[in-house]
């Protein structure tokens, strides 16, 4: 994964499970290949994990989908603040 990787959006994972979940597209968008090649190759065991799939994500919070599948992301970026704030430091004094 490049370092500008962005987000993974709940809603898009939501709206791929629904319409493309059988397929696992949700599965590959959020970067877990061989779970969607496993809802790929077995039609989503029959519609099932993508109906749970789009059940957990929409009763779950944001911040529960974000420290699952974006918790990179938010590390680097909080990674950076403290860098920023470091140098801004630095300069101060």
């Amino acid at each position: 994964m490049g370092k500008d990787e962005l987000m993974k959006s709940k809603k898009t994972a939501i709206l791929l499970a629904i319409f493309l979940g059988y397929l696992g597209i949700h599965r590959f968008y959020l970067g877990q290949i061989g779970l969607g090649i496993l809802y790929f190759c077995t039609a989503g065991m029959f519609l099932v994990l993508p109906i749970i799939d789009i059940f957990v994500w929409i009763t779950g919070s944001q911040e529960s989908f974000d420290n699952k599948y974006n918790k990179q992301r938010l590390q680097r970026e909080h990674l950076n603040v403290q860098k920023e704030m470091l140098e801004e430091l630095k300069k101060k004094n």
